[in-house]
């Protein structure tokens, strides 16, 4: 009789698992305990620039969460921070806490063909100044202005014939290759150069990538720079790696 009694007692103790509205629940004497398959975790911030994720780090994450945080650099438009799993829970997660993108930034294709207005343009909106830049911005000024244009490509440079009016004509050879700055990632950083192969038809003028994407390893080395400037006393401490 006392063995069957503590049995029972024991059967009436286990808490009973209840379906409500699509929501489980765990019911006993003592507690309702809502059962979920995950734990409750800070979602993932999506930011739109640098200063912004430097701001949630200093202000939030250095505060709130286990230290060291995290912060790699994937590829030129991204920055990711997070920290070492948490195995306080057994589950070893790691959380990502925020997501820096560059969104707001015009980009450039590998080959981009524009005619010579268009061209003239993208190349004031869509790059930083250079030196060659100026350069793109005469030679197509030239090119417009003319009456009569006329091409020479012999496989490796083109030339350029411009007759204006009736007695001035020049001729120039148009340099093959040439050093732009498109806006390709984060605004607060120098934005990558690049070499571009110019070509150039009666159709108009075509912007060519010409160093196998080297730019995207430049971009990521100035964002990197960039962190680490902004947090050289929190990498002094431990507090923050920053990683490609």
């Amino acid at each position: 009789m006392l063995k069957a009694a503590i049995e029972k007692i024991q059967e009436m103790s286990k808490p009973m698992i209840q379906n409500v509205e699509g929501r489980v629940f765990a019911i006993s004497a003592e507690s309702i305990d809502e059962v979920r398959p995950t734990l409750d975790r800070p979602s993932t911030l999506s930011l739109n620039s640098l200063d912004a994720l430097v701001k949630m780090v200093k202000t939030e994450a250095l505060k709130k969460y286990r230290a060291p945080v995290y912060l790699t650099i994937p590829d030129h438009q991204t920055v990711l921070c997070f920290s070492q799993p948490d195995d306080a829970d057994g589950r070893f997660e790691r959380i990502n806490y925020y997501t820096a993108n560059a969104t707001d930034v015009p980009g450039w294709e590998a080959r981009a063909q524009f005619p010579f207005e268009e061209a003239m343009i993208a190349l004031r909106t869509r790059f930083q100044s250079t030196p060659d830049t100026e350069y793109a911005l005469k030679l197509l000024s030239e090119i417009t202005t003319g009456a009569k244009i006329t091409f020479n490509d012999n496989g490796v440079a083109t030339s350029v014939v411009t007759k204006k009016g009736i007695d001035l004509q020049s001729n120039q050879a148009i340099r093959p290759i040439v050093t732009l700055k498109p806006y390709r990632t984060f605004q607060e950083v120098e934005q990558p150069a690049s070499q571009f192969l110019i070509r150039v038809s009666e159709r108009g003028i075509s912007f060519i990538e010409a160093d196998g994407g080297m730019w995207k390893l430049q971009a990521r080395g100035t964002i990197k720079q960039y962190l680490e400037e902004a947090f050289a006393a929190e990498i002094q401490e431990g507090a923050v790696v920053v990683a490609l």
